[in-house]
């Protein structure tokens, strides 16, 4: 049997919740379509829920912890090997990176993916790779309307359409929502499809099975998005985003962060008090009405539509080159979004399902279970490991994750008891860990004397912090133990050496 493809597609801030098999209001025909031809996981989580990091982790095979890319002001290691391209392409594929990169800062001059360097147009017409382990790369940064959002490959793309890329980008706030006056037929995700398409006819050509990493830019805020895509959702008849019963009287009993970003309302506004990261994070505390949270909300659902419709092109051209039976498709993101639960916009710092749990779908016609949801728990970290035991090569032992196929082969109904999520903010001591098993939720934090836990079965909304309660503090050790267990034998599987002459 031919060795299969991979087609990795990755979004950039999507919410579980926003796959149409899972929830009504949102139409992702083709990624319902690619969920009838295969597994809807339904508790499926980062290694962090902040981009530069996951992304890193998605491409050393590795825990933030474990490659240094921390937070968004690091960068990934060249260094680190191998990568997870690198496993592919010594297997005789074809790779290739296309879309959203980050894994250096994208607001350091110094930085390779930040301006001035970015929008050198004459070096990203000659440079395509290799890019951490991919032999081909065609980038870009950023998300929507932003400045440097039409840089590096996207940015030579648009030109050679006759784009005026001042005219589009970098005027709008990184709050803002609504319509973009871009022509559809030149966003960033018909850019990505495009490519795509091309480098599966690549792939053909030479001969090769590939590994190719697709990254979309959407749905990141701003939540800008182009006709007919911004009028596509009414905002009235949006689902409610905001406080949950119990909320925010029940911040009292939590770290206090959860309190003071309420007092510290804007973009990167809030401050914390000792123990607490010294910087704001990613998450904030928007001053929108209920009006413009629905406004907004609408957008980000109108992104991901837009961004289904260009992953059916990349669907249909699969098809057409008779490759889609042949191809193991994963769907996923790098992170959450709150879009105004809990009184949060954003991601990160504030261990809730919205911010932290991810869509994740995968599909191999004829090989893998079809028409399927899966409660089994699902680290993102897990991907490598289970494609490189999917595609017949040898496994890794540097790579921290767990294989899933036999879960993905409904063979198993589980092979993870727990997952752990890690969250560092920039330029603090401040360390935070999150347990997750089935029933419960854990936070540790390494420096303050806080902690959360919550009962996800009788508390899905995280209002009842158990942490400091005296009836659970057995649990609360057990879920400890768990967490340190998991801290301390994640590096390599235990592999017993005896001495050659024992008996």
């Amino acid at each position: 049997m031919p060795k299969p493809n991979i087609l990795f597609l990755i979004s950039d801030q999507q919410r579980a919740d926003t796959l149409g098999v899972l929830n009504p209001a949102i139409q992702t025909p083709n990624l319902d379509r690619l969920a009838r031809r295969g597994t809807v996981f339904t508790r499926s989580y980062p290694t962090t829920p902040v981009c530069l990091p996951c992304r890193a982790s998605l491409l050393s095979g590795l825990y933030p912890s474990a490659n240094g890319a921390m937070h968004n002001f690091t960068a990934l290691r060249p260094s680190i090997s191998p990568m997870v391209a690198d496993v592919f392409r010594e297997g005789g594929y074809y790779t290739h990176m296309i879309g959203k990169s980050h894994v250096h800062p994208c607001h350091d001059p110094e930085s390779p993916e930040s301006a001035p360097h970015i929008h050198d147009r004459e070096y990203y017409r000659q440079w395509h790779g290799p890019w951490y382990g991919f032999e081909h790369a065609d980038l870009n940064i950023g998300h929507s309307a932003e400045a440097h959002a039409c840089g590096m490959h996207y940015g030579v793309w648009l030109e050679e359409r006759g784009i005026d890329t001042d005219r589009y980008f970098g005027h709008t706030r990184y709050t803002q929502f609504g319509a973009w006056d871009l022509p559809e037929h030149v966003h960033n995700s018909a850019w990505i499809a495009e490519t795509v398409i091309g480098a599966v006819d690549r792939a053909k050509v030479e001969g090769k099975p590939f590994y190719i990493s697709a990254n979309f830019q959407d749905p990141h805020n701003p939540c800008m998005v182009p006709e007919p895509w911004a009028s596509m959702y009414d905002p009235a008849e949006m689902p409610e985003f905001g406080f949950k019963p119990g909320e925010p009287e029940c911040f009292a009993d939590k770290p206090p962060f959860y309190s003071e970003i309420l007092e510290n309302s804007g973009e990167y506004a809030a401050t914390y008090s000792e123990g607490g990261p010294e910087k704001a994070t990613n998450a904030a505390h928007l001053p929108y009405t209920p009006e413009e949270t629905r406004q907004n909300a609408a957008a980000y659902y109108g992104m991901v539509s837009l961004m289904d419709h260009h992953i059916g092109r990349i669907l249909d051209a699969l098809e057409a080159a008779g490759e889609l039976e042949n191809t193991i498709i994963v769907f996923t993101s790098d992170h959450g979004e709150f879009l105004g639960d809990h009184g949060l916009w954003w991601k990160e710092l504030y261990p809730y399902e919205e911010g932290l749990r991810v869509p994740l779908v995968v599909s191999w016609p004829g090989h893998l279970p079809e028409n399927r949801q899966s409660t089994a728990l699902q680290g993102l970290i897990d991907l490598a490991p289970t494609w490189i035991s999917l595609a017949g090569l040898d496994p890794v032992q540097e790579f921290q994750g767990v294989d899933q196929s036999p879960v993905w082969k409904g063979e198993a109904d589980r092979v993870r008891e727990a997952v752990v999520v890690e969250d560092r903010p920039h330029d603090s001591p401040f360390n935070q860990r999150v347990y997750i098993t089935d029933h419960y939720k854990l936070v540790a934090y390494s420096n303050p004397a806080w902690g959360e836990l919550y009962d996800m079965e009788a508390d899905p909304h995280q209002v009842r912090n158990l942490w400091n309660k005296a009836e659970h503090a057995d649990l609360r050790f057990r879920l400890m133990q768990g967490l340190l267990t998991e801290e301390m034998n994640r590096n390599r599987p235990y592999h017993p050496v005896y001495p050659k002459d024992r008996p």
